[in-house]
């Protein structure tokens, strides 16, 4: 009644295969990788970030070239750590900027290279970032600068009338 040793060894052996077969799975589903991808890390400080997480993509022309490491606080300001590829080299005036895919709106870093002649290394900043464009500043300064120009022309307008009252006052005082 009792399965024979052969049988317990081949169910066993067929267990731990099924089991590394949904790690591996799972592993790459995730996008994850048990061994880092040989590259260089760069870094880039940005006034705002507004969305970028780390695992986000790094792009070149629109080609993944690295992922972001790491975001944190600098001077006050978003320090973000990349790991690029190795082979990809990124010159001294490249530009980082945040941009966003899609209508969904997953962040990620573009990177436009230079005319520098001078390669960054393992640890070098990249000076020239642009932030990323955020929809909801754009639409309150819209906001602010509309209900601003209406107070103006309303002041206006009300300035008028009270001169024209004045105006209309003083006439009738001295027609009497």
């Amino acid at each position: 009644m009792y399965a024979s040793r052969t049988t317990q060894l081949i169910v066993g052996i067929f267990a731990i295969l099924g089991i590394a077969a949904l790690a591996i799975l799972s592993l790459s589903l995730g996008k994850l990788s048990l061994l880092p991808t040989p590259g260089y890390t760069l870094y880039a400080s940005f006034d705002n970030i507004s969305g970028l997480k780390s695992g986000d993509q790094v792009q070149l022309d629109g080609v993944q070239i690295g992922k972001v490491l790491h975001i944190g606080l600098k001077d006050l300001r978003a320090r973000v750590a990349m790991r690029v590829d190795d082979g990809v080299p990124i010159d001294a005036d490249a530009i980082a900027a945040i941009k966003t895919s899609g209508i969904i709106g997953d962040k990620y870093v573009s990177i436009a290279l230079g005319p520098s002649d001078r390669i960054l290394r393992d640890g070098d900043t990249i000076r020239q970032t642009q932030s990323a464009f955020v929809l909801e500043d754009a639409i309150g300064q819209l906001i602010n600068s509309s209900g601003s120009s209406d107070k103006d022309s309303k002041s206006s307008d009300s300035d008028s009338k009270s001169s024209n009252s004045n105006c209309n006052c003083s006439n009738a005082k001295s027609a009497k």
